[in-house]
């Protein structure tokens, strides 16, 4: 009998130097192209049947409704937006100057976003291919896009000079969306307050920067 200990059985033999961490190095890299591969990463990783026990129905219910997961996900998207075009709407609504009505649009959105994060996933997770629809029939994206390029154009009613109308709706877009996506990490690393202080900043440097112009 040896006097050395015996590994355990089943446990992984310890890695030659130098190959643990290349196997870790393997490992990240091999996470790096699952995620990146649109086939592998589809928008909903559930099952019809797990959908229908979270809906408190059975598979077969759901089959006479939808098709698949993916559809109900479009559906998803779909009522997303419907939700995300009214509450902006009645943010526009409230009155008040260009610039009020703005930042009341872009903190309905941001608001939004955190009230019904399922559907702002589904939204904005990727093209209309990857759920098995068309991009023709995506026109919800695009009444979004109408309502920045409203946004952007009262500013001019405050005497703010706008430029490029769909340029100007572009970057508000994205800035705000931008910051809602890196919340949880600008939080932890820079204190500039929260979203809603975050688009009344911005606001505040587009009239500056425009007033002068």
């Amino acid at each position: 009998m040896g006097t050395g200990a015996e590994e355990p059985v089943g446990r992984r033999a310890r890695n030659p130097r130098g190959q643990g961490e290349r196997l870790r190095a393997d490992t990240v890299a091999a996470l790096a192209r699952l995620v990146s591969d649109d086939e592998r990463m589809r928008p909903v990783s559930v099952s019809l049947r797990e959908l229908a026990r979270e809906a408190g129905v059975t598979a077969p219910a759901i089959y006479r409704h939808f098709s698949s997961v993916n559809e109900v996900a479009w559906a998803v998207a779909l009522d997303g937006f419907a939700r995300l075009l009214a509450a902006m709407d009645e943010a526009a609504g409230q009155g008040g100057s260009g610039a009020e009505r703005l930042i009341a649009q872009a903190q309905a959105y941001a608001a939004f976003a955190a009230e019904h994060r399922g559907h702002f996933r589904l939204m904005f997770l990727v093209e209309p291919a990857v759920f098995e629809v068309s991009a023709e029939a995506a026109p919800p994206a695009r009444e979004l896009v109408e309502r920045w390029r409203r946004a952007a154009s009262g500013l001019r009613e405050d005497g703010i000079e706008v430029g490029d109308v769909d340029a100007a709706a572009m970057y508000l877009w994205t800035a705000v969306h931008g910051r809602i996506a890196l919340s949880p990490l600008i939080n932890s690393v820079w204190e500039r307050g929260d979203i809603r202080r975050f688009v009344e900043l911005m606001v505040h440097e587009i009239v500056l920067v425009g007033g002068r112009s």
